[in-house]
């Protein structure tokens, strides 16, 4: 059982036999509120004196309090090493490609071939630079690509519209007013669009013409602020695509 001593003792000065009992209340959470106090301070061989002192010294309001904290603790912590392990244990095959992620990658890949005009790559946040590394990608084998992001005026792409022949979205909740303009202003006229989200219902799914969705492990951090593999699964989208693209230029299916 793993548990942050420093964290709970938060700097406190504790002696040896208190020391000892703190560690002894967190090795045996499963009994110690049935042993009780006195139980505690009998295997630890101190007194009870000890034990409540551990208590106060803590910040407790006694040895009931301190136990469901120190349970509450150890229950925080468990879970946090599930997670751990569920995000590393997905580290090792980060992506599974489904029937239809793959069906929708061909289809994205036969339109950036079949493409005569400019292609528009457009995305916001986090999701920009990946919209700008498949826009450079594109640029790198031969494929007219403007890149635009949350930084742009959508005028850059209302003023270009009969150049475009197609445009690409990034967009992890597939809800983003400024993403959801371009989609919106494609659809009216005429300009078909392929989107890279997050799975979910969402505007922009109802607005694409070929919708790439990746699961979303952390849907609701909306800052980025915790591990996550959505962007690797997005990049692995990414790469997925321009194979599509170079077999279907290569092999014409």
């Amino acid at each position: 059982m793993k548990y942050d001593l420093e964290k709970i003792t938060s700097g406190k000065a504790l002696t040896d036999s208190e020391m000892s009992v703190l560690i002894f209340l967190l090795e045996h959470i499963d009994s110690d509120l049935k042993i009780g106090v006195r139980g505690v301070a009998k295997e630890n061989y101190t007194s009870t004196s000890t034990v409540m002192r551990l208590a106060r010294k803590l910040g407790y309001d006694g040895f009931i309090d301190m136990y469901y904290k120190l349970l509450a603790n150890i229950k925080t912590s468990e879970e946090k090493i599930e997670e751990e392990n569920a995000f590393l244990s997905q580290i090792e095959a980060p992506v599974q490609i489904t029937y239809e992620q793959y069906t929708a990658i061909k289809k994205a890949s036969e339109m950036i071939a079949e493409t005569k005009q400019i292609i528009f790559v457009y995305g916001t946040g986090f999701m920009g630079p990946l919209a700008e590394y498949f826009a450079k990608k594109l640029l790198g084998i031969g494929v007219k690509v403007i890149y635009s992001n949350g930084a742009d005026s959508i005028a850059g792409f209302e003023n270009n519209l009969e150049d475009i022949g197609l445009l690409i979205l990034f967009s992890r909740s597939g809800r983003s007013g400024y993403v959801c303009n371009r989609a919106q202003l494609a659809k009216e006229n005429g300009v078909p669009c392929i989107a890279y989200t997050g799975k979910g219902e969402n505007t922009i799914a109802a607005l694409s013409d070929v919708l790439i969705q990746v699961t979303d492990d952390k849907p609701f951090d909306d800052r980025n602020q915790k591990p996550t593999l959505f962007y690797t699964r997005i990049m692995c989208m990414i790469e997925l695509t321009i194979y599509e693209y170079e077999k279907y230029c290569t092999n014409g299916d």
